[in-house]
């Protein structure tokens, strides 16, 4: 691979594709100043909507009226111009690698809630910790608003103990399904987490009263232990080291781990104390991510597709719907993951309904072709699937490409620039498609193509 073809897979990975101003850094960078590039946070400011700022004990008033259409219109409002300004970091950002790794800690700590403000926090918590100190990230996430309500910790009470967020914590976050745990630990640390609240302003609090301070046993131990207690004792574990390490090379490198790589960068991991960035240095820094069986070896999930053609093709949105439904569609709505579980991964993301989707959409944000379908307020449960689409005025195209914006772009050699590992006989196909066309549609035609799914 050239020093080119390096950069490009290194800011697929870690980042969201090649961006339309930075070709030239791409062409003269090596990678390890590419690295420190985008996994800079210097620029990193939390998500603030200003048109939608109001104190938690404002909501609570709307919440409690007897008309419940303000405080509902305001969560769709709300949560519709969060997800909007969280695209628009994840197109222009240059902190790529933050922004790549927030968007995985939200698939890893799922929750699906309207509270818009306990969304804008924990999208924040994800942004924030994204290449910090896992066991912080993890505290700083149970304690959330919106965890603590979607997985039931409010009603986590010492006469009638909830199981639901304990669960969660190991089979999902932490440990995996099935590993080291039995069912008493989860009855047990249940109990730990007895009182774990949160109060009217929306903050994080302790309820003494409804906590079971009785002895409990938990993995092997026996002690009057708090839900501090639980959380310590798993990051103790190797397993949750391997866990999380082997769920971040799935997300970064390839869906099919090397077993030996996996103990290895899973030890230096527990060994810095759940320092992110020190397991994301291992991998970007290593030689083996260059490797050719990592090149075009991810499906792009939808956000990665939507947004790495926003990147390399800027446009104006206008309305701004419409480029938003595609996440819907595709089933990757952004604050909505499916479940407890969050998004899937890998081939999972295609089938024959979305692959086709997923190949036309270029052509429709470049007006070629129009999009005759829309989600349903639910798709996103479906991941897309074809019986929530219906179709829609198909004269509705909102998007504009700035094609003057990008015209040294379309001088590049743009099967090099846009796929993974471009062969001839595709490109001699679609170079044939395209004779007695413009270098616009040869851009759209080779972002059409299976093979630009991979990255």
């Amino acid at each position: 691979m050239n020093n080119f073809l390096k950069n490009k897979h290194l800011a697929s990975r870690a980042g969201f594709g090649v961006h339309h101003n930075n070709i030239e850094k791409l062409k003269s960078s090596n990678q390890k100043k590419l690295y420190e590039q985008l996994k800079s946070t210097s620029n990193y400011k939390p998500i603030e909507i200003e048109a939608y700022k109001i104190s938690y004990a404002q909501y609570q008033e709307m919440s409690k009226a007897t008309d419940k259409k303000p405080v509902n219109l305001y969560n769709k409002n709300h949560n519709a111009a969060i997800g909007k300004a969280w695209q628009d970091l994840m197109i222009n950002s240059p902190n790529q690698l933050q922004e790549k790794m927030a968007l995985f800690w939200h698939g890893h700590f799922a929750t699906r809630i309207q509270q818009s403000l306990f969304n804008v926090d924990i999208i924040n918590i994800f942004r924030k910790n994204a290449l910090g100190s896992f066991r912080d990230l993890v505290f700083e996430v149970s304690k959330s608003p919106a965890m603590l309500n979607f997985l039931n910790n409010q009603q986590n009470k010492k006469a009638k103990a909830n199981e639901n967020f304990a669960r969660e914590l190991m089979e999902l976050f932490t440990v995996g399904r099935g590993n080291l745990y039995t069912e008493k630990d989860i009855k047990e640390s249940a109990r730990a987490f007895t009182g774990w609240s949160y109060d009217e302003n929306g903050e994080f609090r302790e309820n003494l009263k409804q906590h079971d301070s009785g002895e409990k046993e938990f993995l092997g131990k026996r002690g009057n232990f708090t839900g501090t207690d639980i959380i310590n004792m798993i990051l103790e574990k190797p397993e949750c080291a391997e866990f999380i390490t082997r769920k971040i090379y799935k997300y970064l490198v390839n869906e099919t781990p090397e077993e030996k790589l996996i103990k290895s960068l899973s030890q230096k991991f527990s060994e810095s104390d759940y320092q992110i960035l020190t397991l994301l240095d291992e991998i970007f820094l290593s030689n083996w991510f260059y490797s050719e069986n990592n090149i075009g070896a991810r499906v792009k999930s939808p956000i990665d597709l939507i947004v790495g053609i926003r990147r390399i093709m800027p446009m104006d949105t206008k309305d701004g719907n419409m480029i938003y439904n595609f996440e819907r569609l595709l089933g990757q709505h952004l604050l909505q993951p499916p479940n407890v579980a969050g998004w899937p991964s890998g081939t999972e993301w295609i089938d024959s309904s979305t692959l086709l989707l997923r190949m036309k959409i270029p052509s429709v944000m470049a007006g070629y072709k129009t999009l005759d379908v829309e989600p349903k307020p639910n798709d996103d449960v479906n991941m897309g699937r074809g019986e929530n689409k219906v179709v829609v005025n198909k004269n509705q195209n909102k998007i504009s490409i700035h094609w003057e914006s990008i015209s040294n772009i379309l001088d590049e050699d743009l099967f090099s620039l846009l796929l993974p590992n471009p062969t001839e006989k595709l490109r001699n196909m679609i170079n044939e498609f395209n004779t007695d066309k413009s270098k616009q549609h040869l851009m759209i035609s080779i972002m059409s193509t299976p093979e630009y799914q991979l990255c």
